[in-house]
């Protein structure tokens, strides 16, 4: 029977959209006060910067320069062009250069709670440059190397009185804390492991990925088991694709491919709901809609049109 044909499982830059989709779906319901268990939305980012570095033309300066203007400059389109404005304007954000300046890089939130992506992403494309070489050279001693490291940096960071109050000593430990999860989706993608794995594809397989996700989504809601992304995190990623190998609904597919591709500025822009200093103009928008699942719904979809206006804008810029 043909749903007995072992099938590569494919995994394409589709499914790192639906991945994409599903991850600012958990992060929209997440930061509405909707489960711990959604925590897994930022390692699913993480694991595919390190799964789409390796299909870079070039991993150089050049590249890393290129992926990192094009984070920043939409970024600061939305930053200085909606955020700032409307902090002036409430009242609640009083600006001085320095300040602005660190809001531009993550390093402070005052201006976008959510933006400390910004100078992980930046560091991510720089620390892969020497990383993504030896792992390619060395395989898992080289990837088990780094992941050692990263958590050394981390719990040394940690003995530091006060640490969380430092602006840089907070940023260097976002960094290391998530660099292990993307240096396997690095190893998974350079080594082809998942795309050279076969699978039938029929119900049992997709039942069994499910429970995978499942187990995994409820395994990262444990103390702790951030420290495991690197193992958590991939096994959730694979068993989402596999899933999505398996049922095609084409609706689905399309949405979740639609809000993966606008993802990223949806993750800055939903903070205009949050941040103090816009919070006052546009939470209200939202706070009346009941049940609170519809607001968050609703909070997505605004997200997703004023991304897509965004990237209109900037286009033509």
């Amino acid at each position: 029977m043909n749903n007995e044909i072992k099938q590569n499982i494919n995994f394409g830059p589709d499914k790192s959209q639906i991945l994409r989709g599903i991850a600012i779906i958990f992060m929209l319901f997440l930061h509405n006060g909707c489960g711990i268990l959604l925590k897994i939305c930022v390692p699913i980012f993480t694991f595919l910067v390190g799964y789409g570095y390796s299909f870079a033309k070039t991993k150089d300066l050049k590249h890393a320069y290129k992926r990192s203007w094009h984070l920043l400059s939409h970024f600061w389109l939305i930053l200085l062009g909606i955020f700032l404005p409307v902090g002036i304007w409430t009242g609640e954000y009083s600006p001085t250069i320095s300040n602005v300046l660190e809001n531009m890089f993550g390093l402070e939130s005052n201006l976008n709670w959510y933006s400390w992506y910004i100078y992980f992403y930046l560091y991510a494309m720089l620390i892969m440059l020497p990383v993504s070489r030896l792992i390619t050279q060395y395989k898992i001693p080289g990837l088990s190397i780094f992941i050692i490291f990263c958590y050394a940096v981390v719990f040394g960071i940690h003995k530091i009185p006060d640490w969380s109050s430092n602006i840089w000593l907070q940023a260097i430990h976002d960094c290391f804390l998530c660099s292990p999860v993307m240096f396997v989706g690095y190893y998974l993608a350079e080594t082809k492991i998942i795309i050279k794995t076969k699978i039938r594809n029929n119900w049992v397989t997709g039942l069994l990925a499910l429970i995978i996700i499942v187990a995994m989504f409820f395994v990262r809601g444990l103390p702790f088991v951030e420290f495991l992304d690197f193992i958590t995190v991939p096994i959730f990623c694979v068993a989402v694709v596999i899933l999505f190998n398996i049922i095609i609904w084409q609706k689905l597919h399309s949405l979740l491919i639609r809000l993966g591709k606008e993802s990223m500025n949806m993750w800055f822009f939903h903070a205009l709901f949050a941040t103090t200093c816009t919070a006052v103009v546009f939470a209200p928008l939202m706070s009346w809609i009941e049940p609170k699942i519809l607001m968050i719904i609703m909070m997505i979809i605004v997200s997703y049109y004023l991304s897509k206006a965004t990237t209109i804008l900037y286009d033509k810029l």
